[in-house]
């Protein structure tokens, strides 16, 4: 008997179903609370992973083979996954027949009750037109689906694409006799009918789809039909997607390699997490991420229950640490290669080679690894000396934790030049920045990271509230949102318009620097800040913390200034702060040493702004005249005592504030900060800063000043800022004006 695609499948699905149910209905298992199951143990925990860049016939993209490869190692190394059970297709191995059988014999065959079930998909999506005659209750007359890698035909008009609904994934989700279930989509669906958004591909199938396989619908019904009565009515599990329904899903270009955004900052967050992220907050966490490069066009969503007290992929790491990297091979006793992990995208790009990594272990002690040469996320480590009597080994798979970060003094913006100028603006623009010093490179295309692109408002149809001039010159972020105030009058010439950004460029290399400074996952400098409002009463917002602390920390102070809980952690999406809202944060020291602070950034009108506090006047700035946390102590920024407010701006859109602790005085910033006039050296002040690339600068040296007390593995180098995770912690939040 020859049979068909659908009676194989079915075959198979039955098969499956049939084998477990006796178990399902012959278990007495009540429902319990989330917590409780976490005790449990999980006796298999399962994934397919599908990832497809080659779709052929000019369609391919770039990073979904790499997302497949981060999804893996994070299974096995942070997630303790067995790598027999997490099965990958890529490209040609990655059909629709292959998709679907995979799902079926690898997951709905072997899935048991209390099983951890994980399926990504990277590739491209698209909306089916359906026939009335087929869904007659369906509104909209789209349904979205995800394209396998043999999917596209091409016909004579628009290509046509064979999806798989993702109503038919729901379904074979809740096939599955597991609740524990997560799907990870980073694909998308809408299309501005361009492979491109700004200098970023999206993984939204250029055109929408008219064919649509009539038996793709029988499947549902048989899969509706075999479906446990235990899952009547059930979700397919959590699924996260990467971004919303009217929004694009896009790619990220690394010195070396390509990635989907949403899912190289969701692993970079679940690699470097601990205790174990709930959803919500690693939703939360990924977006802060994705918003510097696509500002509001691309938000993650998540399916289910959002405030359900789930952890991420419903599991405990079994090792409680988290880690920046970890070795994938083993060359020889001294030297292995890594592959890094943990690092936001914007740090990888810079990180330096002498940087020193720890290896997890139980030991007491172990032997440091030096960053030797990298290229991309991977690089070549090499120990720098062995200590008497150890017998420690390096073994592939070890999780190794940031120690000291190398970053070059050299850095400036990468700008790219909009493809829609034409061949006169795009030579008078490069030669306008070559007279830029802060700018050391000027891209028309390729495959490296950029910072911003420079372009004509007109080339880019992003949603706004104003009106637009055609002809016009702005900066925009990669993803090819304008970035705010930066507009030109209609008539401009483009060397004009370049002068006319510099101060933008400027705040640009200065977010840049502050940035890669970002060490929440590896500092260990322990304390805690919390994002409070004042109106009418204060009122927690969001809270960062350092968890990766090594000796034994004192309790902070408790008294009626106690911390309050934030309660947006419970809110997906990031923070949402009414215009006008008074702020305060609540800075607080957990060690047993003094912790100098600062607080700065960029509010919703895109001012750099600084909270400085005082100090005596007409004296130099030394160790014992700036302002500090003692040990087990709080402090507010701005001070409670002294009237002054900090208020988000009048202007809707994003802030992005750090705050920075060090176990020595900002000494060269505050220089810095002096030579602004508005400065006062008697009272807390919120400054804007009209030199944010001298302060940026001057923070940088700081903070290397301040690891000099800790760092005792890396010499000095004329060339390198040298930073130890010891001696500094920048923390991030970001929020909404609304």
């Amino acid at each position: 008997m020859k049979w068909d695609r659908r009676t194989f499948l079915q075959t198979l699905l039955t098969w499956g179903v049939a084998q477990e149910s006796l178990t399902w209905l012959n278990s007495n298992r009540q429902l319990k609370k989330y917590y409780q199951t976490l005790a449990e143990p999980t006796h298999r925990k399962l994934a397919l992973l599908v990832g497809i860049n080659d779709y052929g016939k000019g369609y391919s993209l770039k990073g979904c083979v790499t997302d497949v490869e981060r999804q893996k190692d994070l299974l096995i190394h942070r997630f303790g996954f067995n790598p027999q059970d997490i099965l990958t297709l890529t490209d040609k191995e990655a059909t629709r027949q292959g998709i679907e059988t995979a799902f079926i014999e690898h997951l709905v065959q072997q899935a048991k009750a209390g099983d951890v079930v994980i399926f990504h998909f990277s590739g491209y999506g698209n909306y089916v037109n359906i026939p009335p005659d087929i869904v007659p209750t369906l509104t909209k007359g789209q349904l979205p689906g995800i394209i396998a890698q043999d999917g596209i035909t091409l016909t004579q008009g628009n290509p046509s694409t064979n999806n798989i609904l993702e109503d038919t994934l729901r379904l074979l989700g809740r096939s599955l006799l597991t609740d524990k279930v997560t799907m990870v989509l980073d694909t998308s669906y809408h299309s501005s009918g361009q492979t491109v958004q700004g200098h970023l591909r999206v993984r939204s199938f250029p055109y929408p789809t008219d064919t649509i396989e009539r038996d793709e619908f029988t499947f549902q019904a048989d899969l509706k039909q075999k479906l446990p009565k235990s899952k009547a009515g059930s979700s397919a599990g959590i699924i996260l997607s990467a971004a919303k329904s009217e929004q694009m899903a896009t790619e990220i270009k690394g010195n070396g390699f390509s990635a989907g955004l949403f899912t190289y900052a969701l692993t970079q967050h679940l690699w470097s997490t601990v205790p174990a992220s709930r959803v919500n907050i690693t939703l939360n966490k990924t977006t802060e991420q994705i918003l510097p490069i696509m500002g509001g066009q691309q938000e993650p969503q998540q399916e289910n229950s959002p405030s359900q007290p789930l952890f991420t992929y419903y599991l405990l790491p079994p090792v409680s640490q988290g880690s920046e990297a970890f070795i994938n091979s083993v060359e020889d006793s001294e030297r292995a290669d890594i592959t890094l992990t943990g690092f936001p995208a914007n740090i990888v790009r810079y990180y330096g080679v002498n940087s020193i990594f720890y290896p997890v272990t139980n030991q007491s002690s172990s032997v440091p690894l030096q960053l030797r040469s990298r290229n991309g996320l991977k690089a070549k480590v090499r120990r720098l000396s062995s200590q008497p009597g150890d017998n420690e080994s390096l073994a592939v798979g070890q999780l190794l934790q940031e120690s000291v970060r190398c970053l070059p003094k050299t850095i400036g913006l990468t700008v790219a030049l909009d493809p829609q100028l034409q061949r006169i603006e795009r030579v008078d623009a490069t030669s306008a920045f070559s007279a830029i010093d802060i700018v050391s490179d000027v891209m028309t295309e390729g495959e490296q990271p950029i910072d911003c692109i420079l372009g004509l408002r007109s080339s880019f149809s992003t949603p706004s509230s104003q009106p637009q001039e055609t002809g016009t010159y702005s900066l925009f972020l990669p993803g090819g949102v304008p970035l705010p105030n930066t507009l030109g009058k209609s008539g401009e010439a483009i060397k004009s318009a370049i002068e006319r950004l510099r101060p933008t460029l400027e705040k640009l290399l200065t977010m840049k620097l502050w940035g890669l400074t970002l060490n929440e996952g590896s500092s260990q400098v322990p304390w805690r800040v919390t994002l409070e409002g004042l109106d009418p009463k204060p009122y927690g917002i969001v809270q960062r913390q350092t968890t990766r602390i090594k000796t034994q920390t004192p309790q902070a102070e408790t008294d009626k200034n106690k911390p309050i809980t934030p309660e947006s952690n419970n809110i997906p999406g990031l923070p949402k702060v009414p215009r006008g809202t008074r702020l305060r944060y609540r800075l607080e020291n957990l060690g047993e040493t003094p912790l100098y602070y600062l607080v700065l950034g960029i509010n919703s009108s895109g001012k750099a702004i600084a909270y400085v506090p005082p100090y005596e006047e007409d004296i130099e700035p030394s160790e014992d005249e700036q302002r500090f946390i003692e040990p087990g102590r709080n402090d507010f920024v701005p001070a409670t005592s002294t009237g002054l407010t900090w208020t988000t701006s009048s202007t809707k859109g994003w802030e992005h504030i750090l705050a920075i602790a060090a176990i020595a005085p900002f000494q060269k910033t505050l220089e810095a900060l002096k030579k602004i006039s508005e400065f006062k050296t008697d009272k807390d002040q919120i400054l804007t800063l009209k030199n944010p690339l001298e302060v940026s600068k001057a923070l940088l040296e700081d903070l290397e000043t301040a690891s000099q007390q800790t760092n005792s593995l890396v010499e000095g180098n004329p060339d390198s800022y040298i930073l130890d995770v010891k001696a500094w912690s920048t923390l991030s939040f970001m929020y909404q004006v609304i």
